[in-house]
């Protein structure tokens, strides 16, 4: 892994763990832990926000990494985009019910000699079917080939029925099925 991301990486995850706050890493960085390799440029981490007191948490990350990733677009308040050493990191600010449970489901792993927190391989295949973009398919696809006998597959579904409901995408849960039915039959 690019010595610059480690490095921001320790950086980020210093400054949440000094604060006491749970996370989980999510993006490209999760994707090379539970599927295939992918080269990324940029990190993205999900924060559990203590009683909801999202600007608290804003002001603490902001007053250590002041520059913005993007300040071309205008400020998400679920999102806290900075550059740490030149990298982009995302410190995505989890609302609470199904975002908690990604941190809380989190996977403690070893990263290049440090223990970091993992978002599950579950939990991040049902935000990328959920993001939907191209490289989101593929990497759902690497994930599910490399897991495959370990993921919790009701978990995912019965996540992804939800979603599919309440957004009304019913798309979300049938082409997530078909590149599972797909890998099934390969491994027949």
């Amino acid at each position: 892994m690019e010595k610059d991301i480690m490095s921001s990486l320790h950086k980020a995850i210093g400054l949440l763990e000094k604060h006491g706050y749970q996370y989980a890493i999510i993006g490209g960085l999760a994707v090379s832990t539970w599927g295939r390799t992918r080269t990324t440029y940029d990190i993205d981490i999900k924060v559990l926000v203590p009683q909801t007191d999202y600007p608290s948490v804003r002001g603490i990350i902001r007053s250590v990494f002041p520059e913005r990733a993007r300040p071309h677009i205008q400020e998400n308040p679920l999102i806290v985009d900075t550059k740490v050493d030149n990298v982009i990191v995302d410190f995505l600010l989890a609302i609470p019910g199904y975002e908690e449970n990604i941190i809380t489901r989190a996977k403690c792993y070893n990263m290049e000699g440090f223990k970091v927190w993992i978002c599950s391989a579950e939990d991040l295949i049902i935000q990328k079917t959920i993001a939907g973009r191209a490289q989101d398919w593929q990497d759902i696809e690497g994930i599910l080939i490399e897991q495959y006998e370990h993921l919790d597959t009701d978990y995912i579904k019965d996540w992804l029925k939800e979603f599919a409901e309440v957004l009304e995408q019913p798309e979300i849960l049938s082409r997530y099925q078909d590149i599972q039915n797909r890998i099934d039959e390969m491994r027949l």
